[in-house]
């Protein structure tokens, strides 16, 4: 896909390709706080997705967004979660999962879309306000005959073990879940067909991920300095250095790649010295700009007791049955150094400037109306070179050499050096002289005054789900609302499975929800209630 969407720049948006989004919700109800179970799989022509990364959010009946979650893709698939913020009021919501290529044309027929209800303890439903029919925009999913499933069965008891039986077609991905039923969506699935968007998508809007997630900022100076270079340094567990300029909108772009974990982001100009403005786009799609036409959260007291289990469900869920994370692997970040130096192995100095003239004869120090700066040699050429090398701390860039010259070198690891002329991208710097602290906190040297510490969202680790009744030597209450779930069901041949779940201690009706990926391309459903009792 990456060849010929930018081969088509020159052509009308109509020709581009469609992604097809397919999304399993592992509830249809969650309590404010709640993660939302979700499976996801986008593909396009019927092949997996280019795009690295998909977006999943919620939004009101006014059209404000709650939440957001950032989900890296590996090969269009993704098991992810949506936490539902706490400021959430009790509504219906309309859960949206997306890539940022369909986004940014802004085109919500390449976006999935369905609604799910939110239960906010704190804040209660708004008083019902004139009640409007569901447009045409909305259809209800039906069961349908390509997939049968039948619980062992259908009434259990509390802590009861159980399974059911399944069939599909064998070349079908089936995914399956049971949990708490939604009294007030009373349906199979709402999903939306959105209608074409009033605002007419241009090309040179397509933002496709095709490396790895792209942070878009606009600078806030009234005529950009398209010369200038900014500096966008990564940091966490690893820290990565990205580089950019600003075209005639203001608009910069960085390409965080293969890079999947940060803490936290740190935005810097060439000139550290002059303070700069920058309006962070989130990566979200825009909200419909009109109201949407919900039916309306109608409570009663009748269902005290079911919102009660809800909300002691998802008080003991959300600590006791976390998604493990999975382990990522370590990607490859800095530059291969010509000098290396673990400072362990000689006697620190008082401070930096003495420890490199010491120790690192291709990095000279020099003073210069009473500060010090550096120069780094240049060994391919046998002479100095002239301008200042890339200072990192950490992968921070550091540009008042002054301050860090007299900066104790008690905390830091390693010095790294480069001393030949180093491109990245197409951006050229006379060396680097890069240091490495032991904790990844850069040593205790402090943030530059004018770098910009971003507010961003986290990308979400790739995480595996585990609903399964407590052990024995587990001591912990059985208050799920989600019995089983089951992303990727393993057919035989024949296209028959059988799984098996435990009731909860918490009664009520629950709804077993089968969805079939079929290789033609189409997702359907299926859904079978299930009744927990207490024979108390």
């Amino acid at each position: 896909m990456g060849s010929n969407l930018l081969a088509q720049q020159n052509q009308p948006v109509s020709s581009l390709p469609k992604e097809d989004v397919y999304v399993h919700a592992g509830q249809s109800i969650a309590v404010a706080g709640e993660r939302l179970p979700l499976s996801i799989n986008i593909t396009m022509d019927q092949a997996p997705t280019k795009s690295t990364f998909a977006y999943a959010d919620l939004v009101s009946r006014s059209g404000k967004r709650f939440g957001g979650a950032v989900i890296p893709l590996k090969n269009g698939k993704a098991s992810a979660y949506l936490t539902v913020p706490e400021n959430t009021p009790s509504d219906h919501y309309l859960l949206r999962v997306y890539s940022r290529y369909a986004a940014s044309l802004n085109d919500a027929s390449q976006y999935h879309q369905e609604l799910i209800s939110v239960i906010n303890p704190a804040i209660p439903p708004a008083p019902k306000a004139a009640e409007k029919p569901l447009d045409g925009n909305w259809q209800s999913i039906t069961a349908s005959n390509a997939i049968t499933v039948q619980p062992e069965k259908e009434a259990l008891n509390l802590g009861e073990q159980s399974s059911l039986r399944l069939s599909a077609s064998p070349d079908s991905k089936v995914t399956v879940s049971i949990s708490r039923k939604n009294p007030f969506l009373d349906r199979t699935q709402w999903v939306q067909n959105s209608p074409p968007s009033k605002t007419k998508p241009q090309m040179e809007a397509l933002l496709p991920e095709l490396r790895g997630h792209i942070i878009k900022g606009t600078l806030t100076a009234k005529e950009a300095d398209t010369t200038k270079l900014y500096f966008l340094s990564a940091h966490g567990d690893q820290s990565a250095l990205y580089l950019g300029k600003a075209n005639r909108k203001g608009e910069i772009y960085f390409d965080l790649g293969a890079l999947k974990h940060y803490e936290f982001l740190l935005l810097q100009s060439d000139v550290d010295s002059v303070p700069f403005g920058l309006n962070l786009q989130l990566p979200f799609a825009d909200a419909p700009a009109e109201g949407l036409d919900f039916p309306p959260l109608e409570i009663t007291p009748a269902q005290k007791e079911l919102l009660d289990n809800l909300v002691l469900s998802a008080s003991t869920s959300t600590y006791f049955l976390k998604p493990r994370q999975q382990n990522l692997q370590p990607i490859v970040t800095g530059y291969a150094p010509d000098r290396g130096y673990n400072l362990d192995d000689y006697n620190r100095f008082e401070d930096l400037a003495t420890t490199l003239k010491e120790y690192m004869p291709t990095a000279l120090v020099r003073k210069n109306k009473g500060k010090y700066y550096f120069k780094l040699t240049n060994i391919p050429e046998h002479s100095v070179f002239d301008g200042n090398p890339l200072i990192l701390v950490d992968g921070m860039p550091v540009f008042d050499s002054d301050k860090l010259a007299q900066f104790s070198p008690e905390n830091i690891k390693r010095a790294e050096i480069i001393n030949r002329r180093f491109y990245i991208l197409s951006y050229g710097f006379d060396g680097i002289l890069s240091f490495t602290s032991y904790d990844n906190d850069f040593g205790g040297y402090p943030i530059p005054e004018h770098a910009l510490y971003l507010e961003y969202p986290p990308i979400q680790q790739p995480v595996s789900w585990q609903f399964n009744a407590p052990k024995k030597d587990e001591h912990f209450p059985d208050f799920r609302s989600v019995l089983l779930w089951e992303e990727s069901v393993q057919l035989d041949d024949s296209g028959k499975a059988s799984l098996s779940f435990t009731a909860s201690q918490v009664p009520g009706t629950y709804e077993i929800r089968v969805s079939q990926i079929t290789p033609d391309g189409r997702q359907v459903w299926t859904t079978k209630e299930l009744e927990v009792i207490d024979e108390k």
